[in-house]
């Protein structure tokens, strides 16, 4: 039993939905990172829940300086940021990690439709 909590609570609150569409100036940083399937995986993880770096390699079973790159891409476009700290079992402390917006869609498609969906997800 370790003295220190295995996670603290998230000091962030996600943001209102993203749209990211043909026209968006990050449209490309954004596919780029999410090319490999791994990146994916650990994105799902943290909108499950926050999650540190220990956290997400025992869920992907890669290593701990993959997740590390995963989480740097992901960080990088955006998509997720740091938002407190957890404790290993060690007590050694670690970053958690949680989503920026409640959603992100990714749309291609005619701008009348990009409208009903800005619409329907504010």
């Amino acid at each position: 039993m370790s003295l220190l909590p295995l996670r603290n609570e998230v000091h962030t609150t996600p943001a209102e939905s993203r749209i990211i569409d043909e026209n968006d100036a990050g449209v490309d940083a954004a596919y780029n990172a999410l090319t490999a399937s791994t990146t994916r995986q650990i994105l799902s993880i943290i909108y499950n829940h926050p999650s540190t770096p220990c956290d997400i390699q025992a869920e992907t079973e890669t290593s701990l300086q993959n997740v590390h790159y995963h989480l740097s891409k992901l960080e990088n476009v955006g998509f997720i940021q740091p938002a407190g700290t957890g404790y290993s079992e060690k007590g050694t402390e670690m970053t958690l990690y949680a989503p920026t917006h409640e959603s992100i869609v990714l749309f291609i498609g005619q701008d009348p439709a990009h409208q009903q969906l800005r619409e329907f997800l504010q």
